[in-house]
């Protein structure tokens, strides 16, 4: 098997940057670099449109709506399992990663301590911080962390509504919104944990990229960058966005200089993304005396870099063998599937969709599976949301897939909550 497995490595290596390099030629055509073959336009035939507050009023209504619905869900789900004997619907969303933000919002990253150790420096604090002060005024903690992430995703809905809105028009904008909404994981977006907030930072954030609002941008990098590390890609975005606006590489009478400059003095916005990971970094230190003491946690954790190929190696072989057939089910047999999904919609979108946001999708999409010890993919890939106006844009006006797709997210989304209530490995 060790000579599979290399193979594995190499083919898989192969598929992954070659895909990559192929979306860079298409951003550099774009931007002017003579490539004629790939310099194809993104779906010239749809029209965009501005939204309205009264639209943007009824989609964050509308997300709201959603998100108590979920909430009633849940509470059903968790009666008939007679998990409500001794507690309240509250409680049943303080699991996994929630149990430790709770802790985080009422002990500290100082008070909240395992093993003598620092070890949660590892969650990023923003979501922590803004929920302390909701708790100020609502008392309760887990509330307190349902209600900023109702919040948070209600908001991210308008951005991400307005975005797709506005290359491709309100019809295809409302089915991105259902399609990430019905995502099978996207009930963690209700959860005490960061998705809903990471949901509205990045989704704001790009909203502001595509309308060349470079601070605006650089600010919701910021909030970001403090929520979780992957804010930082939008400083990438950014950059590809800009560069495609002062057309880089157009072969005309602008010198080197005048095409540097161009873009130059728009980086200090585009940086801004950093002081966010700056403020995390500044939490590490005071904590811990080491700016950098969350790469040592990390180690508990069984966290860290590893190539993509090995990732979906190992995902692979537990899938196939893990000694618990429910884990399997719960958590390695969907990992696998995911990947597979989501690549084959990048290489749809390829060559269809705007190269900022294939760029954004391709490199978030091999760093949530580049993990040594990856357990929670779907989740992370719900904030992965250019792949959600790929899905709308693949079903636009085919009625049948749009049905199939929804039908077969939606029993998904419901066997998924249930396992995640039920206390399965579904993280």
């Amino acid at each position: 098997m060790t000579g599979f497995w290399a193979v594995w490595d190499v083919v898989l290596t192969l598929l992954v940057v070659g895909t990559g390099l192929l979306l860079v030629l298409r951003w550099a055509a774009v931007c002017g670099a003579p490539i004629r073959v790939l310099s194809v336009p993104a779906f010239s035939g749809k029209t965009g449109c501005e939204v309205s507050a009264r639209t943007c009023l009824k989609v964050f209504g509308a997300a709201l709506a959603l998100r108590l619905a979920v909430f009633l869900l849940g509470a059903l789900i968790a009666a008939q399992l007679g998990l409500l004997e001794n507690s309240n619907p509250l409680d049943i969303w303080e699991r996994w990663d929630g149990w430790h933000y709770v802790r985080l919002v009422e002990l500290g990253y100082d008070g909240y301590i395992e093993d003598g150790q620092h070890l949660f420096l590892v969650f990023y604090p923003l979501y922590v911080w803004i929920t302390r002060l909701v708790r100020f005024v609502v008392g309760n903690t887990v509330l307190s962390g349902l209600m900023v992430s109702w919040l948070s995703y209600a908001g991210g809905c308008v951005y991400l509504y307005r975005l797709a809105a506005l290359d491709y028009g309100e019809a295809v904008a409302a089915k991105t919104i259902w399609y990430l909404s019905i995502f099978p994981y996207a009930f963690f977006f209700g959860s005490v944990m960061t998705e809903g907030l990471f949901f509205l930072t990045t989704a704001a954030g790009l909203w502001h990229i595509r309308r060349h609002q470079w601070y605006a941008a650089g600010l919701w990098g910021i909030l970001a960058a403090l929520t979780r590390m992957h804010g930082l890609l939008l400083i990438g975005a950014a950059a590809a966005e800009l560069c495609m606006e002062q057309r880089l590489f157009t072969p005309d009478a602008r010198s080197l200089w005048t095409r540097i400059k161009g873009v130059a003095v728009k980086l200090p916005a585009l940086l801004l993304p950093l002081l966010g990971a700056a403020g995390y970094l500044m939490l590490n230190e005071v904590v811990d005396g080491n700016p950098f003491a969350f790469t040592i946690h990390q180690q508990h954790w069984s966290q860290g870099f590893l190539w993509i190929s090995r990732t979906l190696g190992y995902l692979v072989r537990n899938a196939i063998s893990y000694p618990s057939l429910a884990v399997r089910w719960e958590l390695w047999i969907p990992e696998v599937l995911l990947f597979p999904l989501f690549f084959a919609l990048l290489v749809w979108a390829g060559k269809r969709c705007r190269s900022p946001w294939t760029l954004y999708a391709f490199v978030t999409l091999v760093l949530d599976y580049s993990l040594s010890w990856l357990l929670s993919a779907g989740r992370y890939l719900s904030c992965a949301l250019p792949f959600f106006l790929f899905a709308a844009l693949l079903t636009d006006e085919k009625p049948r897939w749009t049905a199939a797709l929804s039908a077969g997210m939606l029993v998904c989304f419901l066997l998924l909550l249930t396992g995640y209530l039920a206390g399965g490995q579904i993280m």
